[in-house]
């Protein structure tokens, strides 16, 4: 199924029969991953609002005294607008995704989903995270997605057959999370090393 050679796609008959399933390590916590890109996305927005009022309130063809708003209303104004923004922008990233044999846990701050692995299209790893917006939109049209790319290097996309539930995030094991929800290769210990030398009868003499 995957169309970008970068991408890494697991559909539902895959997770279901992955190495967390064969090995039975579900259930398994991943913690989500917040990067220091992501902080500063958050920071940037925060100053853009108070830097745009800054500007509007002191230019000359507005007057710093008309409108009968003092400045320091505009700064509580500001503080209550970023806040907010903040705290919605923070509900829609899952604090931890809980993987069972037949299931996803999406956890959220106030919620958690739950997401059938039946009900999978599939879970896409993209690594560029500029293709991310892009890809969102034109291999799932029509789908709302919850979630922020936190981190700017990889990030998973969880598509379900429902138009609202379908997830965006990034872990901090990533790749304990592919290891985990991959198939395993037919290698002894799953990660691609390479198999025993066969032991041959009489060689020893």
């Amino acid at each position: 199924m995957a169309v970008d050679e970068e991408d890494d796609v697991a559909t539902a008959s895959l997770l279901l029969n992955c190495a967390g399933v064969q090995k039975q390590v579900f259930p398994k916590t991943y913690n989500i991953r917040l990067s220091r890109g992501f902080a500063a996305y958050l920071v940037f927005l925060t100053f853009f609002v108070f830097s745009y009022t800054i500007v509007l309130y002191y230019t000359p063809e507005r007057g710093p005294e008309s409108g009968g708003i003092s400045f320091e209303q505009l700064l509580l104004f500001d503080v209550a607008y970023s806040c907010i923004t903040l705290f919605i922008i923070l509900l829609q990233v899952p604090r931890r995704v809980v993987r069972e044999n037949d299931k996803l846990l999406i956890m959220f701050c106030c919620r958690t989903r739950s997401v059938p692995i039946e009900s999978l299209i599939e879970i896409r790893v993209v690594r560029r995270q500029r293709c991310c917006q892009r890809r969102r939109g034109w291999l799932y049209p029509g789908k709302c997605f919850w979630g922020y790319p936190t981190n700017f290097e990889r990030n998973i996309i969880v598509v379900s057959d429902s138009r609202c539930n379908n997830y965006f995030f990034c872990v901090h094991e990533m790749e304990d999370f592919m290891l985990d929800n991959w198939p395993a290769p037919d290698l002894p210990d799953g990660r691609g090393s390479k198999d025993p030398e066969p032991n041959v009868f009489g060689s020893g003499l």
